[in-house]
């Protein structure tokens, strides 16, 4: 590995991690707030209460149909992601702010690189959410322009979603390279191998 594929992988492996060190307080704060049970959140006397109010303050200023309280109709889709959120984005984002701090140990940086099993699971985890965020995406795009103006549409389509989106794929495809190349390296030492013997 090159000098600056090193330095690059470095730099992304540290955006990766602020990446989740945030996304973690997000997922617990906003995104996985509706499966809570309501009695800890809704009523104004509950003990978790300012996440209602948090909630509240995210659909006023950026008007996210997805985060209405019912009765409003939410895309089946959205409360599948919820889910995904819980049983694949908590886990994983926990997991891989220990993995990107990690120096040496199984499942962790090898020399100051992410395990080839590290690499394999950031990769799904990228695939999916880069998935789910254009599936949402698509959804936004399609609102109705009485209920969201084109400026609403915009800020979350260029801004909070946009740059969810552009971060999942910029981490699958790196995952994906990474990935790649190991694929690679055996298969050529593989081959080293076969031609060694054939001799």
């Amino acid at each position: 590995m090159s000098s600056s594929s090193s330095t690059a992988r470095s730099i992304l492996d540290r955006v990766y991690l602020v990446y989740f060190v945030i996304h973690i307080p997000i997922l617990f704060c906003v995104d996985l707030v509706p499966l809570y049970p309501p009695s800890l959140w809704v009523p104004p006397s509950s003990p978790l209460h300012i996440l209602s109010s948090l909630r509240t303050y995210y659909i006023t200023t950026y008007n996210d149909q997805f985060f209405l309280p019912p009765p409003a109709s939410i895309p089946s889709f959205f409360k599948l992601f919820a889910f995904l959120e819980l049983v694949i984005h908590l886990p994983v984002s926990v997991w891989a702010v220990s993995a990107l701090t990690r120096k040496n140990e199984k499942g962790g940086r090898e020399g100051g690189r992410l395990s080839g099993s590290a690499e394999l699971l950031l990769l799904v985890y990228g695939f999916e959410t880069a998935l789910t965020t254009a599936t949402c995406m698509y959804d936004i795009y399609l609102w109705d322009p009485a209920v969201v103006t084109a400026a609403q549409k915009t800020t979350l389509l260029a801004g909070l979603y946009g740059g969810y989106l552009a971060l999942a794929v910029i981490l699958t495809v790196d995952m994906y390279a990474r990935v790649l190349g190991r694929l690679n390296a055996v298969d050529d030492a593989a081959a080293a191998r076969k031609a060694k013997k054939a001799q």
